[in-house]
C-alpha cells in the first residue's frame, strides 16, 4: 500500500511561504522599570535570551525601561503597549474568572488583538500569574498559550478559582519552582507544567575576578579587610521584603560584634517604611556602620564585597534571584523560610540557615554561627556555589529548556506541522512519527527551522516519504485511496487544524464518500461551478499579502470571541 510516496492534498492559502524560519514567540512582561530591574524581569530577559536560540523573540513591554534597553541590546525585538494588570490573581477574590473574560470588552483587548495579529506569532508567552490579558486575547485568536509563573498565589478560599482560570487559558505553564507549581499540580494540571528553576547571568564574572572586584568596592565604600560585610539586596522596598527584620537583626549584632558592617541596598518602594527603618538605625548610635544605597549599578560588585547575604523576606517567594546569586559568588546566605527560598536553599544543602519568618532573634543567632566560626563560613559558601551549579547551572537550564520544548513537539503536533533542521530534509508529522517531506514547495507549506539537538530526539515513522502537492488544474493528484485515507489540509500561515465538516448536509456527504468512495452528484456539481466561477474571483485573490493576512486573522478572531 505504501510503495510510492504518500502524499497530501493540500491547498494554498495566502502568499508564498519563505524558506524555514524560527518559530516565533511573542512574549508579554508585566512591568517595565526604567531605573532598577525586577527579579521577574531579570528572569524573563534571560528566558529571551536562552530560548532564542530556538524561537525567534518578540518582547511587548508596558513601556521603556532597563528591560526594553537590555533586550534591544541582545538584538530582541521590542513593541511598547501598556496592558491593565489583574492584580487578584495574586490574591484571589470570588468572582476572579468573570473579572478575567470581562477584559474582552476593554478598549485595551483590542489593542492586544491587533498587535497579536499584526505580528502572527507562533506561541504566546505571558510573564507572571497578573498579566492575564495577552493569555485571552491570545487564546481568542487560536495561538498557545505559555504562562509562567514566576510568584506564589496566595492561598484562600479563592485560589482553586484563580487556579482554574489561570488554567482555562493556558496550553503550558513554567514554574520558577515546585512551590510556585504546585498548586497547579494540585488542580489536576501536571501534565502541562514545566519546572524550571532560573539560572544565573552567564557574564557574572568568574571566581579569578572575584579578589580584585571585592578589593575594589570595599575600597569605595571604606571598608577594612577586617571588616565584615553582611549585605541586603532588593530592587525595590517595602515591607514585604523584610527590611525592619534585617535593621532588628544588624543592630544587634552591633551589640556584639564590632567589626561587622551593613551594606543595604535598594530603592524604597514604600518611602515611609524605608525612612523608619533609616530613622530607627540613626537613633541607635551605630550609623556609621550602616551603608543605605538606593540604586547599585553593577551588582556584581555588591556580592564580591559582601561576606554573608540575609534574605529576610515576610512573603513567600516564587524562587529567590537575590538568594541563587549569592550561592553564585559562594557566599553563605541566611534568609527566612518562605516558599521557593526554603526550596533553593535546601537543595545546595543550607536547610541550616533558613530561620522562622519574622523572626529577627533567629536571624542574629544564623549570623553569630557564622561570624564566630570563619572556616564554616567559607565551607558554606564554597559548598553553596558547587551545589548550585550542579542544579542551577546555565547548561542544566538550558537541557531544562530543550526538554520542554520537545515535550511540546510530541504533545501538540499541530503547533509545528512541518518542521527542518539546519541540515536536514523538512518533516512533517505522521503515523507512527516523522515523515520526510519529498521535495517540499515553499508556496505550499511554512517550514519552522528547530534545533538538530531537538529534532533529533523526536521519533521517526518507518513509513516512506511524504510529497506535498497544489489541489487544482495542472497539479499532480494524489491515488483515490490516499484521498480516502486523508482528509484535506489547508497549509497556509496561520492553518494548523484540519477542515472538519460542521454542517449536518457535510457530514451526510463525507459519511457517503467513506462508505462508497465516491462524491455525490451534488458535491460534483458544487466543484465544476467553483472551478467555473473561480476566473471572476482571481482579482480578489491578488489583494495584497498584508491585507490578506488581516482579513485572515480577523476572521479568525471573530469566530472565537
Amino acid at each position: 500500500m505504501h510503495s510510492a510516496p504518500y502524499q497530501l492534498v493540500c491547498c494554498i492559502r495566502g502568499p508564498c511561504a519563505a524558506m524555514a524560519m524560527k518559530p516565533k514567540l511573542m512574549l508579554f512582561s508585566h512591568v517595565c522599570n526604567t531605573r532598577s530591574i525586577t527579579g521577574a524581569e531579570k528572569l524573563l530577559l534571560h528566558f529571551m535570551r536562552e530560548i532564542g536560540t530556538i524561537f525567534e523573540c518578540v518582547l511587548v513591554a508596558p513601556q521603556e525601561g532597563k528591560l526594553t534597553g537590555l533586550a534591544r541590546r541582545f538584538g530582541i525585538q521590542v513593541h511598547i503597549c501598556n496592558l491593565p494588570m489583574l492584580h487578584g490573581v495574586y490574591t484571589p477574590y470570588q468572582g476572579i474568572a468573570q473579572d478575567a473574560e470581562h477584559l474582552r470588552h476593554t478598549p485595551a483587548f483590542q489593542d492586544a488583538l491587533w498587535l497579536i495579529r499584526s505580528h502572527e506569532p507562533d506561541m504566546v508567552l505571558t510573564n507572571t500569574c497578573v498579566n492575564v490579558m495577552p493569555a485571552v486575547a491570545a487564546k481568542s485568536l487560536g495561538i498557545p498559550v505559555i504562562w509562567k509563573i514566576t510568584e506564589i498565589i496566595q492561598t484562600n478560599e479563592h485560589t482553586p478559582e484563580a487556579i482554574q482560570m489561570i488554567g482555562r487559558y493556558a496550553d503550558w505553564i513554567i514554574g520558577i519552582s515546585e512551590t510556585a507549581a504546585l498548586p497547579f499540580k494540585q488542580a489536576g494540571m501536571s501534565d502541562r507544567v514545566t519546572i524550571i528553576p532560573p539560572t544565573w547571568e552567564p557574564a557574572l564574572p568568574a571566581p579569578d575576578r572575584w579578589l580584585h572586584l571585592r578589593e575594589r568596592k570595599r575600597k569605595e565604600l571604606r571598608f577594612k579587610s577586617s571588616h565584615t560585610c553582611i549585605g541586603y539586596i532588593s530592587s525595590f522596598i517595602y515591607d514585604a521584603k523584610g527590611l525592619k527584620p534585617f535593621v532588628d537583626m544588624a543592630l544587634k549584632l552591633c551589640e556584639t560584634h564590632s567589626r561587622c558592617r551593613f551594606w543595604i541596598i535598594g530603592a524604597p518602594s514604600d518611602k515611609k517604611y524605608y525612612d523608619e527603618c533609616v530613622y530607627q538605625v540613626k537613633r541607635s548610635g551605630y550609623a556609621r556602620r550602616f551603608t543605605f544605597t538606593t540604586f547599585e549599578e553593577n551588582v556584581s560588585l555588591a556580592y564580591s564585597a559582601m561576606d554573608i547575604v540575609v534574605i529576610p523576606s515576610m512573603v513567600k517567594e516564587g524562587f529567590g534571584m537575590t538568594a541563587l546569586e549569592g550561592l553564585y559568588f559562594a557566599k553563605p546566605v541566611i534568609a527566612f523560610a518562605q516558599g521557593g527560598l526554603s526550596e533553593l536553599m535546601e537543595s545546595v544543602g543550607s536547610g541550616a540557615f533558613l530561620a522562622p519568618p519574622g523572626d529577627s532573634d533567629a536571624l542574629v543567632t544564623l549570623a553569630t554561627t557564622l561570624l564566630n566560626d570563619s572556616e564554616l563560613a567559607s565551607d558554606t559558601g564554597w559548598r553553596n556555589r558547587t551545589e548550585a551549579e550542579k542544579l542551577y547551572g546555565i547548561e542544566t537550564y538550558r537541557v531544562k529548556l530543550h526538554t520542554m520544548v520537545t515535550q511540546w513537539l510530541l504533545r501538540f503536533p499541530g503547533w509545528f506541522t512541518y518542521i527542518q533542521p539546519p541540515s536536514g530534509p523538512v518533516l512533517a508529522w505522521g503515523e507512527g512519527g516523522l515523515r520526510t517531506v519529498m521535495n517540499p514547495d515553499p508556496a505550499l507549506i511554512r517550514t519552522l527551522l528547530l534545533p538538530e539537538s531537538i529534532v533529533q530526539l523526536l521519533p521517526r515513522s518507518s513509513l516512506p516519504p511524504i510529497t506535498v502537492t497544489q489541489q487544482g488544474e495542472g497539479a499532480g493528484k494524489p491515488r483515490e485511496e490516499d484521498q480516502r485515507t486523508e482528509p484535506e489540509i489547508l497549509v497556509g500561515k496561520r492553518h494548523r487544524k484540519k477542515q472538519v465538516p460542521t454542517s449536518r448536509r457535510k457530514l451526510k456527504e463525507l459519511k457517503r464518500t467513506i462508505q462508497t468512495g465516491k462524491k455525490s452528484r451534488s458535491a460534483r456539481t458544487r466543484k465544476v461551478k467553483r472551478r467555473h466561477t473561480s476566473g471572476s474571483n482571481l482579482s480578489t485573490r491578488r489583494r495584497s499579502s498584508r491585507n490578506r493576512r488581516r482579513s485572515r486573522t480577523a476572521r479568525k478572531g471573530s469566530k472565537s470571541r
